[in-house]
C-alpha cells in the first residue's frame, strides 16, 4: 500500500478527484456529494469527512488502496 501521506487530510478535493478518478466511485460509496460540488475546490478531504460525517483515516485508507490499485500511486 502506498505512503498515507500521498494523499494528504489537506489536499483540496477538487485537486484530488480530477487528479484520480479511480477516487471518484470512493466518495459516491460513501455517500459524499463531493463530484461536482461547487465547495470542492476549496473544501479539503478533512473537511469533507467532517461535513459528511466520515472517519478521516477510513476515506484515507480506502482512497490508498483504490489508487494503489488504479496504479495512480504506483
Amino acid at each position: 500500500m502506498p505512503h498515507l501521506s500521498a494523499i494528504r487530510p489537506d489536499l483540496a478535493v477538487d485537486d484530488l478527484l480530477r487528479r484520480h478518478k479511480a477516487a471518484i466511485p470512493v466518495f459516491i460509496r460513501r455517500r459524499m456529494l463531493c463530484v461536482g460540488c461547487p465547495f470542492a475546490p476549496i473544501h479539503t478531504i478533512a473537511d469533507a469527512c467532517l461535513e459528511h460525517g466520515v472517519e478521516l483515516e477510513s476515506l484515507l485508507a480506502e482512497l490508498a488502496d483504490v489508487l494503489s490499485v488504479d496504479g495512480s500511486l504506483a
